[in-house]
């Protein structure tokens, strides 16, 4: 990263924002001279005027608007660079960033958060929801140390950590006729029914377990529309949109409208694995694989 672009990129970003070169420069801690500078050899370095001067202060030119986008990530980029050297001057753990998808959020994540905040007080952990695909594409670029997902085997350099098995459940809208009946559901039953789907990209593992078993029980899944999440999935059903299969875990969430049935079988899918990047195993990657031992 070169740090006088930052430097400089922030600075277009503290006019643009206070669209003012005065305000700018008492926002920023400097005096307005060494301000314009910093501009004027930006917009040298770079090629294209970012700022219109006027009486009434300063706004960015057209090339300049197209720029600010990426001059905000860059300075926020900059400003967590930042916070972790101070937190790891100071002999804080470096934080620690797990991805998880939506259907490990209320049985694997919460103890699995716990366990590496008892061990690691001083660390801060960054949880983000994310589906398996990307989840395992932010592990190979290191943008998270961790993931909870559904995955069947490791993908290069994705290695897993298999945290318990997993079978499907019906989600049926309340008013649905089968919603109240009692005993275990056949999986045939649901042959006519609009099907409401997570798009294969999203995990594809999980996406040909739903289909075989729809195939297994001899009948073709009749999707109508692909959700991009699980919650999505548990909305469109209590709309009365279509029928669901879903992980039996999803019933924990109790989402109004929605009632689960179990299925005859009982019918496996892909479950929960902890994965992280064998290339970039850390001391927060070798807690985790403990904690996942014990606690699950």
């Amino acid at each position: 990263m070169d740090f006088r672009l930052v430097r400089r990129l922030g600075h277009f970003l503290a006019v643009a924002e206070e669209g003012h070169f005065g305000r700018a420069a008492a926002r920023l801690g400097i005096s307005q001279p060494p301000l314009t500078a910093q501009i004027q050899a930006l917009e040298k370095e770079l090629g294209v005027r970012l700022l219109e001067r006027s009486g009434k202060g300063a706004r960015p030119t057209r090339e300049g608007e197209a720029l600010l986008p990426l001059a905000r990530r860059m300075a926020q980029d900059a400003g967590q660079i930042e916070s972790l050297a101070r937190d790891l001057r100071a002999g804080r753990s470096a934080p620690v960033a797990l991805a998880c998808v939506t259907s490990a959020l209320f049985d694997y994540l919460p103890p699995l958060v716990r366990g590496l905040q008892a061990a690691r007080p001083a660390s801060a952990i960054a949880v983000r929801e994310m589906d398996t695909a990307d989840a395992v594409e932010a592990l190979r670029r290191g943008e998270v140390d961790l993931a909870l997902l559904r995955l069947d085997r490791d993908r290069h350099p994705v290695k897993l950590r298999p945290l318990g098995q997993d079978v499907l459940a019906a989600a049926l809208p309340e008013e649905h006729p089968l919603a109240n009946q009692t005993g275990p559901l056949p999986l045939a039953a649901l042959a006519d029914e609009a099907m409401l789907v997570l798009p294969r990209g999203i995990s594809p593992a999980y996406s040909d377990a739903m289909v075989a078993a729809c195939h297994a029980a001899g009948f073709a899944p009749r999707v109508t529309r692909e959700v991009g999440s699980a919650m999505a999935q548990l909305g469109f059903v209590a709309a009365g949109l279509g029928v669901a299969l879903v992980s039996a875990g999803m019933a924990r969430l109790r989402p109004p409208g929605v009632a689960f049935r179990a299925l005859e079988g009982p019918i496996h899918a892909v479950g929960v694995a902890l994965a992280w990047n064998a290339e970039r195993e850390n001391e927060a990657t070798r807690l985790a694989l403990e904690l996942a031992d014990r606690l699950f």
